[in-house]
């Protein structure tokens, strides 16, 4: 039963250890490694390990993700699946064996590791005029993958770190992300040209000479002229509305104004003839004969004064 404990543990590290990569850096420099896992691992505990002798159960962890151990910076990224190992001033002595590495809880199961190889040096092997660089959408970059007389003959490539995807020298790529174009100048450097860049290119790449490889990190921004054109775009947009409303606004506002002024009109010519009223009060003088009788003379000086009203109709001129 032992031995085969012994069997499983030795499949299970064998499934989950990626190919070696090697890796000759510059003494004094500085270095990024992308360290990718498998979404199930999100909430693991990621780590970065050293020994110089190649033996992970003996290796020495420098630092726990998202924590900063004297030169070493780990960084996780979730939404990426990934996280980064920075090593800063490095030294001769930095050469060794060094694990990407995911903490797997349990007695039957091994940490998920990526082993590298570094060779610290003052005259590295292979390496990078750049090791980040950035273009818009739709622009261009290039990077150049230097290499010394040693590796003139070896095959060189430019490959996608997240699927290991590579372009080789002298042909031409073209997919749904942008264009890549590798040249080789046979004696120091093989050049990469990758245009019309898109969103999804963004992501870790490697300039891989024979057994060594560079990382390199690429970032594309938002094309700012499209923006500016959009934003013009909308302005204008709002402008047109604006107008349109304006002029609606005034035209109902017209309208109401000439309803108005009709109104106005209709009640002048209404009001164009003029009703003047005379009133003119009359008393009665009856005259009294001689045969008039005393009531009579009572009667008549008892009655109302007559009111008498005349209406003339007087039209203004114009």
């Amino acid at each position: 039963m032992q031995y085969l404990l012994i069997v499983i543990f030795f499949v299970q590290g064998i499934e989950r250890t990626w190919t070696e990569k090697k890796l000759t850096l510059q003494t004094g420099g500085s270095v990024t490694i992308p360290c990718h896992y498998d979404r199930g691992f999100i909430q693991h505990k990621k780590y970065w390990c050293y020994h110089d002798k190649a033996a992970f159960n003996y290796c020495s962890i420098l630092a726990y993700a998202n924590t900063t151990e004297g030169k070493v910076t780990v960084t996780d990224n979730p939404a990426q699946s990934l996280f980064t190992v920075t090593m800063r001033d490095l030294e001769e002595d930095h050469t060794g064996t060094y694990w990407c590495a995911v903490e797997i809880e349990g007695i039957f199961q091994l940490d998920v590791t990526e082993q590298l190889y570094f060779t610290v040096t003052s005259a590295p092997a292979v390496s990078v005029n750049r090791n980040s660089v950035s273009g818009e959408e739709g622009s261009s970059v290039s990077v150049q993958c230097l290499y010394s007389a040693a590796y003139q003959n070896k095959h060189k490539q430019w490959c996608r770190s997240t699927d290991w995807s590579c372009y080789t020298v002298g042909r031409t790529y073209t997919s749904q992300n942008s264009t890549v174009w590798i040249s080789d100048d046979g004696k120091t450097f093989f050049k990469v040209e990758m245009s019309g860049l898109k969103k999804s290119d963004a992501g870790w790449y490697w300039c891989s000479v024979g057994d060594v490889q560079v990382p390199v990190h690429l970032t594309v921004t938002e094309d700012t002229g499209h923006r500016t054109v959009v934003v013009l775009t909308v302005f204008a947009g709002l402008t047109l509305l604006a107008g349109v409303a304006f002029w609606m606004w005034r035209r109902k506002r017209g309208s109401r104004q000439s309803e108005s002024q009709k109104r106005n009109t209709e009640w002048e010519q209404h009001n164009a003839e003029l009703s003047y009223s005379s009133v003119i009060f009359k008393e009665s003088k009856k005259k009294l004969g001689q045969r008039d009788t005393e009531a009579q003379q009572t009667s008549l000086q008892s009655e109302e004064p007559v009111t008498y009203s005349t209406l003339t109709n007087v039209k203004q001129s114009p």
